[in-house]
């Protein structure tokens, strides 16, 4: 009768634990695969490429099908936002107002699915923020997610203007909700931010926002305000 040939429980973990990681590998390998053509034409975007709109639009819906894959991987998601809302800037609401709804929603959809990814990520939070007030007023929603992406980045120059930039495009109701947030984000700019970016920044003015913009001015005092008056280059 044979005997019974014993296995160590180390020597189980180590198949077990080389198991788990090749399956994780495969995946990860699968993911790359399905998503290498995404990814391609998100970087010929951010380079500043051009890119055809139907190219556009093909893998922005290929990018919201990554959803159903559940693929959290950063550089994955990242992908699929530049292309969800470069598809989303290329249409025009009252030329093709359906193709303009369809991608609205498409961005909104994705953008939480990056979220639910990468929650800390402040620039996913003011894209949404961005993209819920292209499809309906809802402030204080807006505010909500305006204020987490300050929160998540209060002292980032680069995030605090891209914020700007739609704080002077947002309505004053909108504004009204995020008193807080916008005000932290005016005082840090006017305080810390680069001279001459935000000069280059504060042109233009909306109406909505040129009273609070004058009171956060104000606010901080000639002693924070005077280098604006010095010419750039």
């Amino acid at each position: 009768m044979l005997g019974i040939r014993y296995v160590s429980p180390t020597r189980i973990v180590f198949l077990i634990a080389a198991v788990v990681f090749t399956v994780l590998a495969g995946r990860q390998l699968y993911a790359s695969i399905r998503t290498a053509s995404i990814s391609l034409v998100a970087e010929r975007i951010e380079r500043g490429e051009t890119v055809p709109n139907d190219i556009t639009g093909r893998y922005a819906a290929r990018a919201v099908e990554v959803i159903e894959g559940h693929y959290c991987r950063s550089d994955i998601v990242a992908a699929g936002v530049t292309l969800v809302l470069t598809q989303l800037d290329r249409q025009n609401v009252n030329g093709n107002y359906d193709a303009w709804a369809a991608a609205a929603s498409n961005a909104r959809q994705y953008l939480r699915h990056a979220l639910s990814c990468m929650p800390t990520n402040s620039n996913f939070w003011l894209r949404l923020a961005a993209v819920q007030s292209k499809i309906a007023e809802e402030p204080v929603s807006i505010a909500e997610m305006m204020e987490r992406s300050v929160v998540l980045a209060p002292h980032d120059q680069g995030m605090i203007l891209s914020r700007f930039y739609f704080w002077n495009n947002f309505t004053s109701v909108t504004l009204s909700a995020a008193n807080t947030a916008l005000d932290s984000d005016l005082t840090t700019m006017l305080k810390l931010g680069d001279r001459c970016m935000v000069n280059a920044a504060i042109k233009k003015i909306n109406p909505q926002l040129r009273p609070i913009f004058d009171r956060t001015w104000a606010s901080v005092g000639e002693g924070a305000t005077a280098r604006f008056r010095q010419r750039c280059g």
